[in-house]
């Protein structure tokens, strides 16, 4: 009879100790150091003894356990409970400064590239990549991205998956400043919510599958996506920080360079107060139950023009699997009229919660 014959599990992230049924804390090679005698000698290789148990921790940093951390030999031969995984810790900075630049980084910002021929800035491109947006990695595979980034202008239908890439782990807005650490990542597959409105653009929410993983590290992890008891009427006071890349930046321009990540502090305002300062400009619009208005917060440093960048919305505060503050991604920018940057104009922002179950599903 096979023991708790231990088969090779698949789980790179996980280091797997031995203890005996003393609950020895002792790290073991493979086996138990101390085996009772058996009259017949000793078990073949891969077998381990009755009662002998396994314990799981994830070996990386940068993953925490999914499951239980223990695993006994049964008499039946098998052990018992499932075996756990190991995922990617979620929205956990540790140093976001990024060193010699007064800049922050996040390392869920990704970068959205698209492929464009023709003429593009009033020049001539064949096959030239340019950046069009932010967007969030929440998993290996998985980044939430505004859909209006990846749709042609006014319609639904979706830009071609070969025309669009993924660059995680950048900082600065000139691509060859790039460090090495970076990754670039083809897209496996666009998908794009089906209430998405093109012309209002309500439900401009949408999500990429990689092909590749994302390798996590310092500067490339997930960011969490809050739930609906995290979200309460405290969300309405919440310092918002909105990250993005300026996508208009002139390549001529003396400053561009140096040109990095940019970041500020927001605050929610009212939806209907939102609809009438834009009716007092002139420019009808309608702020839908899935979007949020919020205004700059001129008490907190900020570098971020949301009409320019574009970019993702996030909040910290404690979350489901840690009580230590972690950030959650709340909105994406999804329009603003502040043409000048003077912040005189309110930007809105497509919601994340409502659609946190359609991410989810679409996550697996």
């Amino acid at each position: 009879m096979e023991l708790g014959w231990w088969t090779q599990l698949g789980l790179t992230f996980l280091q797997l100790l031995l203890i005996s049924s003393t609950f020895s804390k002792q790290k073991l090679q493979g086996i138990p150091t101390k085996k009772p005698a058996l009259p017949f000698g000793d078990l073949p290789i891969g077998y381990q003894h009755l009662h002998t148990q396994l314990q799981y921790e994830c070996i990386s940093p940068f993953y925490r356990r999914l499951g239980s951390s223990r695993r006994t030999c049964l008499r039946t031969g098998k052990w018992s409970g499932r075996a756990p995984s190991c995922i990617p810790i979620c929205g956990k900075t540790e140093n976001i400064t990024a060193p010699k630049t007064q800049g922050l980084r996040w390392p869920w910002q990704a970068a959205i590239y698209r492929r464009v021929s023709g003429v593009h800035g009033g020049s001539l491109h064949k096959d030239e990549w340019f950046l069009v947006c932010s967007g969030a990695l929440v998993n290996e595979r998985t980044v939430v991205v505004a859909a209006h980034c990846v749709t042609d202008l006014g319609k639904v239908t979706m830009v071609k998956t070969a025309d669009l890439k993924v660059v995680l782990g950048k900082f600065y807005r000139d691509d060859d400043r790039d460090e090495k650490t970076i990754q670039s990542l083809r897209i496996s597959a666009i998908i794009l919510h089906p209430n998405y409105d093109p012309i209002l653009l309500d439900a401009d929410i949408a999500v990429l599958k990689l092909l590749d993983k994302a390798r996590i590290s310092t500067r490339v992890q997930p960011i969490c996506l809050a739930a609906t008891r995290d979200l309460s009427t405290a969300f309405q006071e919440a310092h918002i920080t909105v990250a993005g890349w300026n996508v208009l930046a002139d390549v001529r321009s003396p400053g561009y360079k140096n040109d990095m990540l940019r970041s500020g502090v927001f605050r929610v305002v009212d939806s209907l107060m939102c609809e009438e300062q834009h009716e007092e400009h002139g420019i009808p619009v309608s702020v839908t139950d899935n979007m949020f208005c919020a205004s700059r917060d001129p008490a907190a440093p900020s570098d971020i023009c949301t009409a320019e960048t574009g970019g993702i919305a996030a909040v910290s505060f404690p979350g489901q699997a840690s009580p230590e503050p972690r950030w959650h991604l709340v909105g994406l920018v999804s329009w603003s009229y502040d043409k000048t940057c003077s912040h005189s104009l309110y930007t809105a922002f497509s919601k994340v919660l409502p659609f946190k179950d359609w991410i989810e599903r679409n996550m697996k």
